[in-house]
């Protein structure tokens, strides 16, 4: 086991190998010590296949620069930090309602036990950075485990992703869009696992990619299209 971590010259040359393989249709390895904003960006351009427009690539180097200077680890421990804020002024409003009633002559409400958990809140639709997570890594919002769509804006204000919750895991239809509207990703999750036949598409609009998942969220087969539109992968993983 290695106890030292890579220094800046070993995850340049890692970036490097690993940009030349998605570029040639190999995909992406794991393991590489690369941070997950890299990783993102090096899956995108893995998707697209070979002939990758040059904006996923600026995107790719613009992802590792950020790790080299730390910039994506502090947006990382900046938006935890926000999330427990969150977290914390909700409780804590929570804890003081019972007085403001008090304050105000009103009937004090009954004595209840703490919850031990959020329950689940009304179906609705609610922005990205309205939610934050639970210590089990559930999304919630209001102080209660989220149930309803949950949506991602891209800076245009397109939206570029919907999710659908139920008491703060995925569970239903999830979609992504490019930024220019073009479908990118369509599938169902229940609860929390891939089910049914997911589909994605290359930022040209053809298809990228189609997995079909089990009921219980095991992968049977994967077809994978480059963007020009040939079949490049063709496997059964799974035989029902």
């Amino acid at each position: 086991m290695r106890s030292d971590w890579p220094t800046d010259e070993q995850l340049t040359r890692t970036f490097g190998a690993v940009l030349d393989e998605v570029l040639s249709g190999k995909g992406l390895r794991t393991c590489t010590g690369l941070d997950m904003a890299t990783d993102d960006a090096l899956w995108e351009i893995a998707r697209y296949g070979p002939g990758a427009p040059a904006e996923l690539v600026d995107a790719a180097r613009a992802a590792f620069a950020g790790q080299l200077d730390g910039s994506n680890a502090a947006r990382w421990r900046a938006e935890l930090r926000r999330k427990f804020a969150a977290r914390e002024q909700r409780a804590a409003e929570r804890e003081s309602e019972p007085r403001a009633t008090e304050a105000r002559g009103g009937a004090e409400p009954p004595t209840t036990p703490p919850r031990a958990t959020p329950t689940p809140v009304r179906s609705m639709r609610i922005k990205g950075d309205q939610t934050y997570l639970d210590e089990y890594g559930r999304t919630c919002y209001d102080g209660e485990l989220f149930t309803g769509e949950v949506e991602e804006l891209a800076d245009n204000g397109r939206t570029e992703l919907l999710g659908t919750y139920f008491s703060g895991i995925e569970h239903g239809r999830q979609q992504e869009w490019w930024p220019d509207g073009t479908k990118r990703a369509e599938g169902v999750t229940n609860m929390g696992a891939a089910v049914g036949e997911w589909r994605y598409w290359h930022a040209n609009g053809r298809p990228s990619e189609v997995v079909v998942f089990d009921e219980n969220g095991r992968e049977m087969t994967r077809q994978r299209w480059n963007a020009v539109g040939e079949l490049i992968m063709d496997h059964v993983t799974r035989r029902a």
